[in-house]
């Protein structure tokens, strides 16, 4: 991102907890640190990956024989509630000392992201001014898997002087939860403007070049809740008819291999290109004339936002918080839960259908630049922190 540097009155000193292997709290943190901001980032244990541009505080270093978990909720079944373990959690991030580690640290300003997780294990800490980010899954799911987790989500949100949501509908379920709904707001983690600068060169802007195979393009992660099988057999019935239309799926998971396998027994041309680079992911939405999204639930997805601001056609679930962004049949298409048949339809339509695309693309462009650029919503949020941080200081 082109970001420039915050005035030095304006500089934050901002504490963040949350899982840094995961990629929307290092997105989140990118913004801030390119900004020029003192960020301290707060983990259980060492990330994988090393973040870069921040303080990094871990509270307990691996043991060389790896014989503990790190504290995070299973996601397999088990007869234990998921609640019950994240109390767990919550005591062992206070005994490792992260109350002591915030004090050290004296930020203007503590985010906790994900609320029914390291949310919920930093308002235990009980320093203020606090911030809560959620994502998804931990207002629309979560809560209602145990009445425990439920519980924890009410508590922490009654503790927070701010809580966002990436979309409207999650900040009405945050309201629903008991959080007041002055305290809520809509900060949307969403493309990089780089993303639209190379929209002109989006397939479904300059038409696609003569003997250009049609392209669908996936980007989300090989697991359960996002449904890859799923479109790779929509677009198996697609290849039947056009066989010259191929698949791109890229990102990775537990289910790669399995898809992989069942891709060679489908008809057509999948391709599988793994985790890619920025510039990759914006050529590979630049070419692809739909983008299919299709998990069982979902928050504003990124990865929605990306395609959207490079001029990709949009094919979504029909869930609550892509009604917000996809307009069926204007600027995109929605198809219910679990009906490969409809959305090999909807994929057929919409490769047939190149003024459609093109239509779309341009109100497409809008929304992003509207409600979903990482540089206009990051900007926002420094705001709210400073906002906090005179409220602190009166």
């Amino acid at each position: 991102m082109d970001v420039e540097p915050v005035a030095p009155a304006d500089r934050l000193r901002i504490a963040v907890l949350g899982d840094f292997d995961g990629v929307h709290t290092r997105s989140w943190l990118r913004w801030f640190i390119e900004r020029g901001h003192d960020v301290h980032a707060i983990s259980f244990y060492p990330p994988a990956t090393p973040v870069d541009g921040v303080t990094m505080h871990v509270l307990r270093r691996r043991a060389t024989t790896a014989a503990t978990a790190p504290p995070t909720a299973p996601d397999s079944p088990s007869r234990v509630p998921r609640g019950l373990v994240r109390l767990l959690h919550g005591a062992r991030y206070r005994f490792a000392g992260l109350p002591r580690v915030l004090r050290e640290i004296a930020p203007d300003v503590f985010h906790g992201h994900f609320l029914v997780e390291h949310g919920f294990y930093g308002a235990i800490a009980g320093f203020h001014p606090y911030v809560v980010t959620a994502w998804g899954s931990d207002v629309l799911v979560e809560p209602e898997c145990d009445g425990i987790t439920r519980m924890i989500a009410r508590w922490t949100l009654r503790r927070a002087d701010l809580v966002t949501s990436n979309n409207r509908y999650m900040a009405d379920r945050i309201a629903a939860l008991g959080a007041p709904r002055s305290k809520v707001e809509v900060v949307t983690l969403g493309a990089d403007r780089y993303f639209t600068e190379q929209r002109d060169a989006s397939v479904n802007v300059r038409g696609r070049a003569p003997g250009q195979p049609p392209c669908v393009l996936s980007t989300r992660a090989h697991e359960p809740l996002y449904n890859i099988g799923e479109i790779i057999d929509a677009y198996a019935d697609v290849a039947r008819s056009q066989p010259d239309a191929r698949l791109v799926v890229a990102h990775g998971g537990s289910l790669t291999e399995r898809l992989q396998r069942r891709a060679r027994e489908a008809p057509g041309r999948v391709e599988f290109i793994g985790f890619i680079d920025r510039v990759a992911l914006r050529d590979a939405m630049t070419g692809a004339e739909v983008f299919v999204s299709v998990p069982s639930s979902d928050g504003t997805s990124v990865a929605l936002l990306q395609a959207m601001a490079a001029g990709c056609f949009p094919i979504v679930s029909d869930l609550p918080t892509q009604r917000e962004l996809v307009e069926d049949g204007v600027n995109g298409f929605r198809v219910p839960l679990h009906r490969p048949d409809v959305l090999a339809e909807r994929i057929a339509r919409a490769l047939a259908d190149a003024p459609l695309r093109r239509a779309a693309a341009a109100r497409n462009l809008e929304i992003v630049e509207e409600r979903g650029l990482n540089e206009t919503e990051m900007a926002r949020m420094e705001g709210r922190y400073l906002g906090l941080r005179r409220t602190q200081s009166k």
